[in-house]
């Protein structure tokens, strides 16, 4: 087999794990909550960084450029579409987080081990993990609604 041909049949990083339009996730929701925990994680230290950079404003520029730049941020609908995608990534990342946790360093809805028979069905897929999924599934627009509405000043 020639390496060309090793490569073509690897999605390769983008397709993977960063892109979840392009997951098949028909009746396997785990891996559309990996893609989107990444996702999410990657838009949430992009939020941190650039928070930092703004926070440092008056150390480089003045308390009037901290100024400015505040009254910019206060008005513009771009921030607050910003804040409204930071409100659920931080919703969902920690949601799918605690349930990563629970699972992997408590052993909570994991399901019993047993020998593979073919076709293989995970435990986990069969256990409480799937249905803890489907809560985060279904409270994190919910939450991320209520955040959107508190962010537009709706409330």
């Amino acid at each position: 087999m020639s390496k060309g041909r090793a490569k073509e049949n690897r999605p390769g990083l983008l397709r993977a794990s960063l892109n979840p339009w392009l997951v098949r996730v028909e009746d396997h929701p785990e891996r559309l909550a990996f893609v989107l925990h990444r996702v999410t994680g990657v838009i949430i230290i992009a939020y941190l960084l650039l928070h930092i950079i703004v926070t440092n404003t008056p150390a480089r520029a003045g308390w009037e450029a901290w100024d400015q730049l505040m009254e910019q941020f206060g008005t513009n609908i771009v921030n607050q579409v910003g804040e409204f995608i930071v409100a659920g990534s931080v919703l969902f990342h920690g949601m799918n987080g605690i349930r990563l946790l629970l699972a992997e360093f408590f052993g909570v809805c994991i399901g019993r081990p047993e020998k593979p028979k073919p076709p293989y069905i995970p435990p986990t897929y069969r256990a409480c993990q799937r249905q803890l999924l489907y809560l985060i599934f279904a409270v994190w627009p919910i939450l991320w609604v209520f955040a959107g509405l508190l962010i537009f000043g709706v409330f």
